[in-house]
This record gives structure tokens, sequence and C-alpha cells, in this order.
């Protein structure tokens, strides 16, 4: 299904399924987001891919249709708003680019994936190895209880693990891309095994200079000298 939608660049990658806070103090951005407000209430989010403004080469193809389920204007005239993303697009070619970027999309299908003994073992690799990674980055207390409560639906399950992840953002539109869930999911398992290594890696050494600082920190009288 196609249809035309208005266009915000951010600079972070959005999950179907998970919500992104935003404060916008861009005019033409604030616009576009009050026009939405008295509209449908319904925005395409893209990653902004380079610093230069409003170039087209800065829209990703794959994208977010996403819903304004909070707005408010604060002290400094900013409005900030929480979306929440729905369901994937494509970009199929830029309509409008004044007061703001309208676009005309391709919605991919809302579907759910189907459910084989292999995949469900992954999922279930995939559920234990993300709550190691949420410990190994003392993260569980910032998330809501939804958050922490993974989905059963393998593909919801993909979105959601990549929403998690902190990675390079080129990392994660490549996630948002993937069209087949067992590819999207052996790839967030290969994520997974080399952030949970590197951050065990980390927290080793951190307890390593804690304990050489400690050392040296102790008292002259109960230093021993050779």
């Amino acid at each position: 299904m196609r249809r035309e939608m208005p266009l915000l660049l951010v600079e972070t990658v959005l999950f179907p399924g998970s919500k992104l806070p935003l404060t916008i103090f861009d005019e033409r951005d604030k616009k576009l987001l009050e026009d939405c407000l008295v509209g449908d209430r319904i925005v395409g989010v893209t990653l902004h891919k380079s610093r230069s403004p409003f170039d087209l080469k800065d829209f990703c193809d794959v994208g977010t249709i996403a819903r304004i389920v909070h707005a408010e204007i604060n002290q400094e005239n900013q409005i900030v708003v929480v979306l929440k993303g729905e369901q994937r697009f494509r970009l199929i070619e830029i309509i409008q680019s004044e007061p703001y970027w309208v676009g005309r999309v391709e919605i991919f299908p809302a579907r759910f994936s189907f459910i084989s003994p292999q995949l469900t073992h992954l999922a279930n690799r995939l559920s234990a190895m993300l709550y190691r990674y949420i410990e190994l980055r003392e993260i569980a207390d910032k998330l809501s209880l939804a958050d922490m409560m993974l989905p059963t639906d393998l593909l919801t399950l993909g979105y959601r693990i990549g929403s998690l992840l902190d990675v390079p953002l080129r990392e994660k539109q490549e996630l948002l891309e993937t069209e087949d869930v067992n590819e999207l999911l052996l790839r967030e398992l290969e994520i997974l095994n080399r952030e949970i290594k590197r951050l065990q890696e980390s927290a080793f050494w951190q307890q390593f200079v804690k304990r050489i600082t400690y050392k040296r920190a102790l008292p002259i009288e109960r230093a021993v000298w050779n």
C-alpha cells in the first residue's frame, strides 16, 4: 500500500513498537508536528544520515511510520513529543520540500512470523542473552516493565532487541531494513555475542583497575618493601 506522509529526519533509528521522545526546536519540524497534531497524528520517521541540512541524500530508504502519542510545549517554546513506531515503510519519492518534507511511501504489510522449532530455540537463546546484555549495561532500572517483558511474536521480538541495542546507527538501520525474520534474529545473535563479550572484558578491567588502585592507596605503614 502506498500513501503520502510528512517525513521527520532524526538522528536515531525507530523500530516498530518502540517509543521515541523528542524535543523539537527547529521551526520546520515544529510546523510539521503542528500540522500532524490537527490531522491524523501520523509521521514518517527516518534516520538522518548526514549533518548537511535538507538534502535528499539524508533520507534512508527504509523508515518507520510513527504515531504521536504525547505532545506539549515547554517553557522554551519547544515541542516535546513522544512517538510510537507502528509499521516500516520504504520511501519511493519526495513530493514536497516546503514548508517541510513530504514523501510518497510504500508501507510494508504488518505480518507475524512463522514459528518453527529452530526459530523458537533461537528466540529463547536471544532472550536469555538480551537479559544478560541489559544486566551488563546496568540499564534494567531505566527500562519500563513493558520493555522487560519480551514479545512472543518473533518479528516483534527482533524489533524489541534492535531498539535496546547500543550499537552504531548504521548497524541499527541495517537491522530495521532486514526482511527475513530468521536473518534478523541471527544477526542480532551475532551482535549480542560480540557486545556481551566486550562488556564482560570492560567489566573485568574496571575491577582490575579498582583492585590495583586500592592496593596502591594502602597506608605507608602497611606497605611491604623489598
